[in-house]
């Protein structure tokens, strides 16, 4: 099957386009009060216009920026590694040259990752998750190589909500995505080259050069899609998992057509309605108590002038001059017959209570900043934290974020590892498999079936259950032992309870969970080779203990033979 027309796939984009604006005024509510700065979805706004025109109360944006800044430093933080693979087949996980390459790998990739812009889109991404869209959009791809070949590093793009639209398939998995992109009409021709871009660009590059056209990208599944073993079709880019094609919308052009083998966007949803395709988020759960906020504060910042400047109430011509409400203004009243000067000039009461709207707008901050569980996040004002303290934390921010983590982990991170992986391993970034481990990968198979694992303080807080268990055991055969010992119990019997643990395995265990790099353990092998000399160094030292002790009682009896030799060796002949 040959890729879609252009007018095909612009029909299909304007499907999209369709179903996607369903959405797009909740987004534009959502995101005037919670992220500013992305208000522009369905309002074009004009460089340098203030955003902040719906926003009388920062607590959801300052919210807002706290969770998504605490996922992107607990899930995918940029300061340490957090991830890392493992063979599917357990027992080659044990060969120490497949952990060295394993170990390699992880740190390839993390270092790519660091050298690119990932830090700063990846915390765009997390914005719109937990913003206006209720999941993220990123685009992943390979910077052109150097000069001197090789792989060019990441670039990563994130594409704020109304600049994309998507399509699942039958498992509900996100695998077509259409981007809109806005470029100047001498962008697009120095991109693609003037033989590409058509008579119209040309021209309108020459005569008005910031002229702005619409680029649609479309990424589709590829229904002409090469079987794996047939690689020399595959080497056509059209013939790739994934299909891409770049046209301009006003004049039907195609700029470009290519494909990926693997699905270039990482679309998370934080959590998704039953029928719906784009997510929803804790933004929209926040949304009734956001505008009520926004409203309370608004209400009070008019109302607060009336009960610091009430108006006045003042009887015909009692003034004289115009009321002066100025601090410590002086305003003349003139009291005619019997009426007071305070029947004559007065000050209005509003009747507003300003403790009652502090209560009302105090609760309202408490229900915003939980439901972006803003105030299990934050350090409590006080002394500082112990290292307990901050796991117990961990440990409650992962339950409670455990279902939109499992997502993340189905829709993000595996997408991101397995792209990255591959970007890497066909450039040549990686090393190539041991030895050891390609004699046991089927032949026609170019990697083994890996895992990836998820070593950022959130990930590990999911095991730290391991950890406290440990404890609790290790403690009881500790205490069971001692009691023993007390008891009078043999020796062999007070030890037997530690029979029971394999200490070998918890410790490995133990250095995983925390974190400890794989390369600073010691490999099966050379534990054994180290017990192995130490009980050698220990039987030669016992043989040598054994040899001098022998030698001592030789020494010790010589005189006494001596004595006895002359004894009997006496006048008589030893006799009598």
């Amino acid at each position: 099957m040959p890729l879609p027309s252009v007018t095909a796939l612009l029909k299909r984009a304007s499907e999209l386009e369709a179903e996607r604006n369903q959405y797009a005024d909740l987004w534009q509510e959502i995101a005037e009060r919670v992220v500013p700065h992305k208000s522009n979805i369905t309002k074009l706004l004009a460089p340098g216009e203030r955003q902040t025109r719906e926003l009388f109360d920062s607590t959801a944006p300052d919210a807002a920026s706290t969770l998504a800044a605490s996922i992107h430093g607990t899930l995918t933080p940029s300061t340490q590694p957090w991830l890392s693979f493992r063979i599917r087949q357990e027992e080659l996980n044990e060969l120490a040259d497949v952990k060295d390459w394993l170990e390699d790998c992880a740190q390839r990739i993390h270092a790519a990752l660091r050298q690119s812009n990932w830090t700063t889109s990846v915390h765009e991404m997390y914005l719109d998750l937990v913003g206006p869209a209720g999941m993220g959009c990123l685009f992943v791809e390979e910077k052109a190589p150097p000069a001197s070949g090789g792989f060019g590093g990441f670039r990563f793009r994130a594409h704020a909500p109304g600049e994309y639209a998507v399509a699942e398939d039958a498992e509900g998995r996100i695998d077509t995505v259409f981007r809109w992109l806005s470029l100047t009409a001498r962008a697009i021709v120095a991109k693609w080259g003037e033989p590409a871009v058509g008579a119209k660009i040309r021209e309108t590059a020459a005569a008005k050069p910031d002229q702005r056209f619409t680029v649609i990208q479309a990424i589709l599944p590829n229904a002409d899609y090469a079987a794996p073993d047939d690689q020399r079709a595959r080497q056509a880019k059209t013939r790739m998992p994934w299909v891409s094609c770049y046209f301009v919308r006003e004049t039907r052009e195609k700029l470009e057509s290519g494909g990926f083998e693997e699905f270039p966007f990482l679309c998370p949803r934080w959590a998704k309605t039953s029928g719906e395709v784009y997510g929803r988020g804790p933004s929209h759960t926040a949304l009734p108590d956001i505008k009520t906020i926004n409203a309370v504060k608004e209400f009070l910042l008019k109302a607060a002038p009336l009960a610091m400047v009430p108006p006045t109430i003042e009887e015909d011509d009692a003034v004289v001059g115009d009321p002066d409400l100025r601090p410590g203004g002086r305003n003349t009243v003139s009291a005619r017959g019997t009426r007071s000067i305070h029947e004559a000039f007065a000050f209005m009461e509003t009747g507003l209570k300003v403790d009652l709207s502090q209560i009302i707008l105090a609760d309202l901050k408490a229900s915003i900043r939980r439901i972006y569980f803003a105030d299990q996040l934050e350090l409590q004002e006080g002394p500082q934290m112990t290292a307990t303290e901050v796991q117990v934390r961990y440990e409650l921010m992962q339950r409670l974020l455990g279902p939109t983590l499992g997502r993340l982990e189905t829709e993000f991170l595996n997408p991101l590892v397995e792209r990255a992986f591959a970007l890497m391993a066909r450039a040549g970034a990686l090393l190539p498999m041991p030895d050891s481990l390609r004699q046991r990968v089927p032949a026609g198979v170019e990697l083994p079936d890996l895992d990836v694992e998820y070593e950022g303080p959130l990930a590990r807080a999911q095991r730290t259950v391991e950890l406290t268990a440990q404890d609790r055991v290790f403690g009881f055969v500790a205490a069971l032992t001692q009691a023993l010992v007390a008891s009078g119990a043999p020796p062999a019997v007070a030890q037997s309870p530690w029979d029971v643990l394999k200490l070998d395995e918890w410790v490995r265990d133990r250095a995983e969970i925390t974190g400890v790099r794989v390369d600073s353990l010691n490999s099966i092998e050379d534990v054994q080779q180290i017990r192995a000399a130490r009980e050698q160094a220990q039987a030669e030292a016992a043989e040598a203990d054994d040899a001098r002790a022998t030698a001592e009682a030789a020494g010790k009896a010589a005189p006494m033979v001596k004595t006895l030799a002359e004894v009997a060796g006496g006048p008589n002949g030893g006799r009598p």
